[in-house]
């Protein structure tokens, strides 16, 4: 069975015990990593996930909370003396900002750097833009401050699926995407207010609500966020199992 492991949990402006929020989908022989902060390799070989299994990045926007973790991914990897290519996706000017963070640290000067292909994720409602042995990725486009996708992976053997919504204020494009989900991984980084690009706990709820999904996982959370105050702003407006996102968490589905 397919699991979702949450490399990090945190918002923005994280705390002690929480690293920004970045994720990885494992099967049986393959990983798909979305977004990348914090301490990747480290993260990844805690969570089981050897870095030779990752052959799919997709990035959701390039805010550096979501991104700034990509370089020292690609040092380890070539350190650990990856061969095989290695494919990134995401928006036009997403793909631009990673360009130019590799420039920054000359990646070309790395000896024998493996090699990377880059896949443009159109700004609209993109099916199946990536479908490997175990996986089929789709995305749409969400409202954040800069261009930002939420991804949706279906599991190909169990068929069930789940979707992320990274960064986005309330959005029918997200529910959508999520709609008949077995997880739907969504950010709340406010209580129960209204915040410019972003979601709260409680209509991150009503999102759970209206696209029908059996659990909501709650993440980008706040610096000191209130564990319990969280879980009953969402259970407010959605009825199935709500979860407070934590660092290293395993869901299965």
């Amino acid at each position: 069975m397919a699991q979702l492991i949450l490399l990090g949990t945190g918002a923005a402006l994280s705390d002690a015990t929480r690293e920004h929020t970045y994720l990885v989908v494992k099967g049986e022989r393959e990983a798909i990593l979305i977004d990348c902060a914090g301490s990747p390799v480290q993260r990844l070989l805690k969570a089981g996930v050897a870095l030779d299994q990752i052959d799919h990045i997709i990035l959701t926007h390039h805010h550096p909370d979501h991104i700034y973790g990509l370089s020292v991914l690609l040092l380890g990897m070539w350190l650990a003396g990856r061969k095989k290519p290695l494919s990134i996706y995401g928006l036009a000017d997403t793909l631009r900002a990673t360009r130019a963070l590799m420039r920054a640290f000359e990646w070309e000067r790395f000896k024998n750097f493996f090699p990377i292909e880059f896949h443009r994720v159109p700004q609209r409602y993109h099916n199946a833009h990536l479908v490997t042995a175990e996986f089929s990725v789709s995305s749409a486009p969400t409202r954040h401050i800069i261009p930002t996708i939420a991804v949706r992976i279906e599991a190909r053997a169990s068929r069930r699926a789940i979707t992320y919504s990274s960064d986005t204020e309330v959005l029918d494009d997200v529910v959508n995407l999520a709609r008949g989900s077995y997880i739907l991984v969504h950010e709340a980084t406010t209580l129960d207010t209204d915040s410019n690009g972003h979601t709260s706990a409680r209509q991150a709820g009503e999102q759970a609500t209206r696209a029908d999904v059996k659990k909501l996982v709650l993440v980008h959370l706040p610096p000191e966020c209130d564990v319990r105050a969280w879980r009953t702003a969402a259970q407010s407006t959605f009825t199935g199992t709500v979860i407070v996102g934590k660092d290293l968490m395993r869901l299965r589905f």
